[in-house]
């Protein structure tokens, strides 16, 4: 059984020190751009690298971390969920990805991971709700800079979606993701 007042104080732990590494620069940078989430205490990447890496990987508090609107959780929540997890959260958090910044991370940390990543990311291309096509494209990428390779039929749907992709999307953040899957894609094609 879970003990939530573990997971409840490791988060108030989290949440103390993220207040204590808060960059309001950076925090009203992406605000200005767009990036409106309930609480940006605007920490770094690295810096929240280094707050993940002094817990070890928990499902529970991942998921916790998670229902949050604040961006540094969401991105702590990627960063210490474990493998074993990744398929059970995959497509519930693509679904609840308010911006391309977490779906960035999903898709390099997560979503790349997923035992069967290259089925998924090939499906999620198709889908034009929410970040799945971004994510779906990302993690496609991802994959390509590994040296994975698509099976005959998810290379021919991923193909005909990239080609067509500016007619089936008016989003440029999509656009540019299939523009750069294409291109890790042709990169590795011999």
């Amino acid at each position: 059984m879970i003990d939530n007042s573990v997971i409840h104080e490791k988060t108030r732990e989290i949440k103390k020190e993220l207040r204590l590494a808060m960059n309001g620069v950076v925090s009203t940078l992406q605000r200005n751009q767009g990036l409106n989430y309930k609480i940006n205490f605007g920490v770094e990447i690295p810096r929240l690298k280094a707050i993940a890496s002094k817990y070890e990987k928990d499902e529970e508090l991942a998921k916790r971390l998670w229902q949050d609107d604040i961006r540094e959780c969401k991105m702590l929540a990627i960063f210490l969920m474990p493998a074993e997890g990744y398929s059970a959260v995959a497509e519930e958090w693509i679904a609840e990805a308010p911006f391309t910044e977490i779906a960035d991370h999903l898709a390099m940390n997560i979503l790349s991971n997923l035992p069967d990543a290259a089925a998924k990311a090939t499906e999620w291309i198709l889908k034009s709700e929410g970040l799945f096509r971004y994510c779906g494209f990302m993690t496609l990428t991802h994959l390509f800079r590994k040296g994975i390779t698509l099976e005959n039929e998810q290379e021919q749907k991923f193909l005909a979606t990239a080609k067509d992709i500016v007619n089936i999307d008016n989003r440029k953040t999509v656009i540019m993701a299939a523009h750069n899957s294409l291109g890790h894609y042709c990169n590795d094609d011999e």
